[in-house]
């Protein structure tokens, strides 16, 4: 209660960083609100959080005048934090925002079907490299394939 929490203030991490919070109960946002919340949209806010918006990249050193933060993978990994250890919470890998938000493979229309486009496609959505992803990435990058 009362804990102050940062989280990026760029519209679409933002909007994850709120959709986090609402998701583990801290606070309430709109029936069926999208990628494109902001913290003027929480309805409720049952444990009197104060969310402070800040620059992406300074999220992980905010944690010295902050409660908690929401923050980015990269950016955590960077800072020396571990997704399986550190973390208190994680984006689920079937929310919206990750489906929303995952890299693409996208070819010219009409190649979809050349044998190298397909080669390319099994071997990226394989269980080796999702093995790779895991155990590189720690939790903070996930494989949504």
């Amino acid at each position: 209660d009362g804990a102050s929490i940062a989280v990026p203030n760029d519209t679409t991490n933002e909007a994850r960083a709120l959709q986090l919070l609402a998701a583990q109960g801290i606070i309430t946002l709109p029936e069926g609100s999208d990628q494109n919340v902001t913290k003027k949209d929480i309805v409720e806010n049952p444990h009197n959080v104060n969310i402070v918006e800040l620059e992406a990249a300074a999220v992980p050193r905010a944690l010295e005048d902050s409660d908690f933060a929401v923050i980015n993978g990269n950016y955590a990994a960077t800072a020396g934090f571990s997704a399986s250890k550190d973390a208190l919470a994680v984006e689920d890998a079937t929310s919206e925002a990750a489906q929303t938000y995952a890299n693409l493979l996208v070819v010219e229309e009409g190649n979809e079907n050349e044998p190298a486009i397909k080669a390319l496609v099994a071997a990226l959505t394989s269980q080796t490299v999702k093995d790779y992803i895991d155990s590189t990435y720690d939790g903070a990058v996930v494989a949504v394939f």
